[in-house]
């Protein structure tokens, strides 16, 4: 029984049961459930966005997420029908930017700091199960469901988030379905299995290149003349070889590096040559100049099957990888290529009525009648409604033949020997632009109360008798007192 609940309260008995679609595609992409609900007089219940949404078939949880869009159509005078469409919980996964970068940290430490700091804290990663260590990586203002596909694409891996909000981060036949198909075993409606050959990337002859090899140590003659200074080699050398002339040895230095007067000769590495200067000219002479060195080689190899070649033909197909630092490495490179592609692809899709199934999960399926017997990725899973009781899952498959040369890439990833590194050259800014606000008050207070106000004032007055012997110089007036001159008053008139 299919069981719908929004913010927690069931609301299976609303829903238009012919209106519900889920579809959970591979891994890193968003699933989506889609449903209808009736308004009218007896039932008033308006579905809002932003809305909690489980989906249960049974006791078992098919479908988390959020409401993300509602269209209102009008059906008749009073009844609307409110079509739901609903993410999976990558839509509040996504609320933030990541912009951050890292170096020397494992998968699982970078995506607990991503979450830890750029998402609601809601998110666990309880199933992150990788220990890889990532050299580099920047991530600028880009979504977290980007930022960890990113970290898949340099791995390898695969990844989604379930329905309780955990991420699942893992190698890709590492989660397993939790039942395979077999012949009679009732987990499939019997005309819904169905498998094809794609016979269009099939590849049974494998030439790989790979990056410079040493080779053993041999010895380059020249014959001296007399006059010439530089002797071209046929090999690029792995280090500073040794030169001799008439079996006497010289010291060489690094041309254009090393100071002139110091050495005999000179070696240079990419254009392959020894220099002699003047006065170590070699004399004239057969093979009297040698020089040993451990040459380097381009690694390529090549691998075929000839079952293959004789049932279909020559399909040949080249790759180069400049990592590749052996042949032993290089031709395990070229067989896992080989078996993943030598009989071409198989897919395949089932119908079922048992739930439980997610994109990015292996399946066995093994059928006598339809003369397979192959692992393959689910792809997809799409849910439809029969009746309100009677519902499929629809899903389709991939051929897991490719895993095992995700297998060999990720166990090159695990010796170490190489760096898992985002090669871009991102910068990543901080710069924060705060916004401040300024709010500026300013209070009068009037007095309305009618009231006689009384104020008291007070006056003095203060006498400074001047002292007798006050130097004072009295002169004839009329005159304007200066300084200390003052005019002379008798009897209250003025001398003049």
């Amino acid at each position: 029984m299919i069981t719908i609940k929004i913010d927690t309260v069931d609301k299976s008995s609303i829903i238009e049961f012919g209106s519900i679609k889920k579809t959970d595609v591979l891994n890193q992409k968003t699933d989506t459930l889609s449903f209808d609900i009736i308004y009218h007089s007896a039932q008033t219940f308006r579905p809002g966005t932003n809305s909690d949404v489980e989906m249960y078939d049974g006791a078992t949880k098919i479908f988390g997420g959020v409401i993300h869009n509602v269209v209102k159509q009008r059906v008749s005078s009073n009844r609307v029908k409110y079509k739901v469409r609903c993410k999976d919980y990558s839509y509040d996964l996504d609320r933030q930017l990541v912009n951050e970068g890292y170096e020397a940290e494992t998968v699982a430490d970078i995506i607990d700091d991503i979450l830890t700091n750029f998402s609601d804290g809601s998110f666990t990663t309880t199933n992150v199960i990788c220990i890889l260590e990532i050299t580099k990586v920047a991530f600028d203002r880009i979504t977290i469901t980007e930022a960890i596909q990113k970290l898949a694409d340099l791995t390898g891996y695969s990844w989604y988030i379930d329905y309780d909000k955990d991420i699942h981060f893992f190698s890709k036949n590492t989660e397993l379905a939790p039942f395979n198909i077999s012949d009679g075993d009732g987990n499939y409606v019997t005309n819904g299995l169905a498998v094809s050959n794609d016979m269009s990337q099939i590849k049974n002859r494998v030439f790989i290149k790979g990056g410079e090899i040493e080779g053993n140590d041999r010895t380059e003659y020249f014959d001296g003349d007399g006059s010439k200074l530089v002797f071209r080699l046929a090999n690029k050398f792995s280090g500073k070889p040794t030169v001799e002339v008439g079996s006497v040895a010289k010291t060489v230095g690094i041309d254009f590096l090393d100071n002139e007067d110091d050495f005999d000769c000179f070696w240079d590495y990419n254009q392959k040559y020894i220099r002699f200067k003047a006065g170590t000219v070699p004399a004239v002479g057969a093979d009297n100049v040698e020089v040993l060195g451990t040459p380097l080689y381009n690694l390529v190899v090549q691998v075929e099957d000839p079952v293959s070649v004789l049932e279909y033909g020559v399909f040949e197909f080249a790759k180069t990888d400049k990592t590749l630092k052996s042949r032993d490495e290089a031709v395990s490179y070229a067989q896992a290529e080989l078996e993943a592609y030598k009989n071409g692809l198989i897919e395949g899709g089932f119908e079922t009525y048992t739930g439980g199934l997610r994109s990015g999960q292996a399946i066995t399926i093994t059928s006598s009648v339809l003369d397979v017997s192959e692992t393959f990725l689910i792809q997809s899973v799409s849910f439809s409604m029969i009746t309100r009781d009677v519902f499929t899952y629809k899903v389709k498959l991939v051929t897991m033949r490719t895993i095992g040369l995700i297998d060999f890439m990720i166990s090159l990833l695990q010796t170490g020997d190489r760096l898992i590194e985002d090669k871009g050259e991102t910068v990543i800014e901080k710069t924060v632009f705060p916004l401040e606000y300024l709010e500026i008050a300013d209070a009068v207070e009037v007095n309305t109360d009618d009231e006689d106000i009384t104020e008291t004032s007070e006056i003095t007055e203060a006498l400074t008798v001047q002292a007798l012997d006050y130097n004072v110089i009295f002169v004839a007036g009329p005159y304007v007192p200066t300084g200390t001159s003052r005019v002379f008053v008798l009897d209250g008139s003025r001398l003049g």
